[in-house]
């Protein structure tokens, strides 16, 4: 997905599948970008920066959900 193409103005409206294509997307991009130039695009780099946030907010919301003993063996497994 280079930085040209068309990207979502509200990443809250898609479902959690579609961002987490758009955000493989941006990776790919990104690896590209250091390959081709050295440095990644700055729109691709905000890019990436809005795709995580939506991504973990979306995770933060999944834990809030979760009851608590599940929540506390997340927790201690990702240790």
């Amino acid at each position: 997905m280079t930085p040209d193409e068309e990207f979502p103005e509200d990443l809250t409206i898609l479902e959690s599948t579609e961002v987490e294509v758009l955000n493989s997307k941006v990776h790919r991009e990104l690896d590209v970008e250091y390959v081709e130039y050295g440095l990644p695009d700055p729109e691709t780099q905000a890019r990436l920066a809005e795709l995580t946030e939506e991504l973990d907010r979306r995770d933060d919301e999944t834990i809030g959900t979760q009851a608590p003993v599940l929540v506390a063996e997340n927790r201690a497994a990702s240790l």
